[in-house]
């Protein structure tokens, strides 16, 4: 099977940042018409806590993405994207914006500012970089949760469920999905390690509605496998006499002004900065929403671009690339040549000629992606790795646990404990 025949290019890969938009407006707004069905409630403890609100008397659903997407997009060509667009409060069309207590609901951008938060401490329970020795896996575990838990809030909301129960249960599903079981205690003991317990009860039932929120299906590519499978072609392609000319490699002048380029054939040694560096943006980008709009095979190519900028302008200096190795400093390849030369005059898996429109369409896409990986240094585009507002965060969360349908009881509890503590 291809990947262009699977779920996740069919049906998971959004056409644009504009369409992500729409469905996260979509189900922010089931969630507030639910919410906004419940009646305020007065506390009966007669102390100064403030009254709950009691939630509506209708179940509450898990929706599947599926059957809330409605009609698909085309996916648009790069540069044909319109602006993202976000309806404002202010619109008469956008729904209730208080609850029967007079709380505001989170509006998309809250939202957005959580997932991104909680997507980002994925890594950190489950993947190599995991706090807890037990828990390290293989980079694609973490990606997988990581989309997984993205995926889930395409269709749902954080003020319908939990969204940190919700990424511990996605890490305990991608372990079962890429084959690298993990036990749930594990998990429940990871949780306590970074200070936000989530007993395994709690584990077991999101996963569950997880499930059921990404339709059951469990199907994922990731770009850490185009990252190591270009950086070998490349390896054997740029001896090649049509490669040749796409590379040229430092000497390793440091920082002599009249350093010069040697003309010798690409050794493995000399990709290994790039490699190593795209692999790191890799980490960023699987928390990111760009694995929502773009497939695994465009990330990897446009990882490996910016990674070749990044390691050319000495941005980041591999610890692998020591003078001492008598390899060079720096390989600066023109990938954007790679990719138009390497499929030139040949033809794909079905005997079918590619043509030079489809070559172009591909430079496109990667070229402006490669310009918004750029900007995950930032924190936009959802990557919570990097420049987090945390006022704003805590802002959200004060404001979640004033609309939120879930753990309402035991938030009133917890208060209470810590109020009769104080007055000890």
């Amino acid at each position: 099977m291809h990947y262009h025949e699977t779920s996740q290019a069919t049906k998971w890969q959004l056409s644009s940042q504009n369409e992500l938009n729409s469905l996260r407006e979509r189900a922010n707004r089931r969630a507030r018409e639910w919410l906004a069905q419940g009646s305020g409630q007065a506390d009966d403890g007669g102390g100064d806590e403030a009254p709950q609100q009691q939630l509506p008397s209708i179940p509450l659903e898990v929706f599947g993405f599926a059957a809330t997407r409605g009609d698909r997009s085309s996916l648009t060509t790069a540069g044909a994207e319109d602006v993202p667009v976000v309806t404002d409060e202010s619109s008469p069309s956008y729904g209730p914006t208080h609850n029967a207590l007079k709380n505001p609901f989170l509006n998309p951008t809250d939202e957005c500012l959580l997932l991104s938060f909680y997507a980002s401490k994925i890594p950190n329970m489950i993947g190599p970089r995991a706090t807890l020795p037990r828990c390290v896996r293989a980079p694609k575990v973490a990606a997988t949760a990581c989309l997984l838990f993205k995926r889930f809030y395409l269709s749902n909301s954080v003020m319908m469920f939990d969204p940190k129960c919700m990424s511990v249960a996605a890490a305990f599903l991608a372990s079962k999905v890429e084959d690298c079981m993990l036990d749930v205690r594990y998990l429940e003991l990871a949780t306590k390690e970074m200070n936000a317990p989530v007993g395994m009860d709690e584990i077991l039932q999101a996963e569950v509605q997880l499930l059921k929120g990404c339709d059951f299906d469990l199907l994922m590519f990731h770009p850490y496998k185009t990252v190591l499978a270009c950086t070998e072609d490349l390896r054997v392609y740029l001896k090649s006499d049509r490669g040749r000319c796409l590379v040229e490699i430092d000497d390793g002048g440091g920082e002599n002004p009249n350093k010069h380029f040697v003309d010798r054939q690409v050794v493995g040694e000399d990709l290994r900065p790039m490699h190593n560096a795209a692999m790191e943006i890799c980490d960023d980008v699987i928390v990111s929403d760009i694995p929502l709009m773009y497939g695994p095979g465009e990330i990897g190519m446009a990882a490996l671009m910016v990674a070749n900028d990044y390691v050319c302008d000495e941005l980041i200096m591999s610890p692998d690339n020591e003078q001492e190795t008598g390899l060079s400093k720096h390989t600066k390849i023109d990938l954007i040549g790679y990719i138009r030369s390497r499929f030139q005059d040949s033809t794909n898996e079905l005997q079918v000629k590619i043509d030079s429109n489809a070559i172009e369409s591909v430079v496109s896409r990667v070229t402006r992606l490669s310009s918004i990986i750029r900007e995950l240094k930032e924190g936009k585009h959802g990557c919570g790795n990097h420049n987090v507002d945390m006022e704003s965060l805590k802002g959200v969360h004060k404001k979640l646990k004033k609309c939120r349908a879930w753990g309402q009881d035991s938030s009133g509890s917890k208060k209470k404990k810590k109020k009769r503590k104080a007055d000890e």
